[in-house]
């Protein structure tokens, strides 16, 4: 899709929203959410720092959304936090306290950066923990489905931890995004610092159920993995995702030694850790231009329903630095074990293998999720030229075209930030999750449902 015909598209929509059009395909639900907004708002407010900022969220079965993010305690501490929303989109009171549930003080200054996830009826949080000023860990919480902190058999704690430390005077170690295998096994991928913060490698780390790291994977068999090949620098996974045939796919930025852009990168693991060779090397990179002073960086990734012909294929999203500090949205394929891309994914004009929208001042693509038999949406923090940054939420073909589906959703006001975070496709709803600014350093949870009729829901309207 042309740059011209998103923005034409985006400005119909807000027009249609704001008149009131119905405008059932893709509308915010006004059965759901607060005061039939089909938004949840969401302040956790302990202390006086207030940047309640969320990382990401899970559905249940029953159609209740969980969502994770970095919160603070009363004395200013961060920890991480979870709230649940009834499938009508309101808080839960009846969870953790009255609505919220944080981990434990004696886990001491814990950051959500890796997401939730659900396993059977408990809810596994990830991110890292501040052990020194200079040696952070991966770290895995739990939480039952009512917000009561759980103990993992392995060390009867709340939480557990993975160190890397690589380096002789720095172990950085921020996981991103984490994944459940068919087993109830728990990967966390990331990165870990070396001798310097910019100086990174590929992390993945991987959880027994009972909370021990898994010592049939990784290094030595000791739960694990670094991977980064001798010309790169600076390593980032973003997102992760187990294949239907058990391998563990990574992808996120990359430098080049000598370079001076960031690429896109895509790592795959065997079932038992082993990195595998996707190309020349054991990474596969790609930048949008092929220029030397533009940045490329996939953020979401979802595999595709039944391999698409193929275990490995998958649909990832992220941003392609055009111009300037300008980013625009990018949606890529990637076609099984090679380093390649599906040339019919590109609008189906069998070229590129992915697709890149411009719109306003800057668009990244944050997150995607497949809608069943219909196609891929996507979740982007969207700022409209002079505007202020809001949610986005776009979807696209199983050819990589843009679909007539297109909602922002605003939740601040003029001049303020929204973040969104991931998207997900439940039953006859999309469900989003973020932050929105309230004031100043003041952020706070939110949540959108967007409807799908019956129609949108079968295939696509013309």
């Amino acid at each position: 899709m042309t740059a011209n015909l998103f923005i034409r598209r985006t400005l119909l929509a807000c027009a249609l929203l704001q008149a009131g059009a119905a405008a059932a395909e893709g509308a915010l639900d006004a059965s759901w959410g607060f005061a039939g907004t089909g938004k949840s708002p969401i302040a956790f407010d302990f202390g006086s720092t207030k940047a309640d900022i969320a990382s990401a969220s899970v559905i249940g079965s029953d159609g209740a959304m969980y969502i994770s993010g970095t919160v603070f305690d009363a004395g200013g501490v961060s920890r991480m936090g979870v709230t649940r929303l009834l499938p009508n989109g309101l808080i839960d009171t009846n969870f953790g306290t009255d609505g919220r549930a944080m981990t434990q003080g004696s886990q001491g200054e814990l950051f959500n950066t890796a997401g939730i996830v659900m396993r059977g009826n408990s809810l596994l949080v990830g991110g890292y923990k501040k052990k020194t000023a200079d040696n952070w860990d991966f770290v895995l919480c739990a939480f039952s489905t009512g917000g009561v902190p759980l103990l993992f058999n392995s060390t009867l704690t709340s939480c557990v931890s993975a160190s890397f430390d690589p380096g002789p005077s720095l172990s950085r170690d921020i996981p991103r995004a984490m994944a459940v295998q068919a087993d109830g096994k728990i990967v966390m991928a990331g990165t870990t610092a070396v001798n310097t913060v910019t100086d990174t490698y590929a992390a993945f780390a991987r959880f027994n159920t009972d909370g021990a790291l898994d010592h049939t994977f990784g290094l030595s068999n000791s739960g694990i993995q670094l991977a980064r090949s001798s010309n790169f620098l600076r390593h980032q996974i973003n997102a992760v995702a187990i294949a239907s045939n058990g391998k563990i796919v990574g992808v996120g930025k990359t430098d080049v030694v000598g370079g001076n852009d960031s690429s896109a990168v895509i790592v795959r693991l065997d079932t038992d850790g082993t990195v595998e060779q996707l190309s020349q090397s054991n990474e596969c990179t790609f930048e949008v231009d092929g220029s030397n002073s533009r940045d490329t960086e996939l953020l979401g990734l979802t595999m595709v329903p039944n391999g698409g012909g193929l275990e490995d294929d998958f649909v990832a999203v992220g941003y392609a630095q055009m111009s300037g500090t300008v980013h625009s949205g990018l949606i890529a394929k990637r076609r099984g074990a090679a380093c390649a891309y599906d040339s019919s994914f590109s609008g189906g004009d069998g070229t590129s293998g992915y697709t890149v929208v411009t719109a306003g001042d800057s668009m990244t693509f944050e997150s995607v999720a497949t809608q069943p038999n219909v196609g891929y949406v996507i979740a982007a923090t969207y700022t409209s030229t002079g505007g202020d940054a809001d949610w986005l939420v776009g979807r696209y073909r199983p050819d990589g075209s843009s679909d007539s589906l297109l909602t922002p959703i605003d939740f601040g006001v003029v001049h303020q930030t929204d973040i969104v975070a991931d998207v997900h496709v439940f039953h006859d709803g999309i469900y989003v999750a973020g932050s929105w600014q309230k004031t100043g350093a003041n952020y706070d949870f939110g949540a959108a449902r967007l409807s799908l009729d019956q129609i949108f829901a079968d295939g696509f309207n013309h």
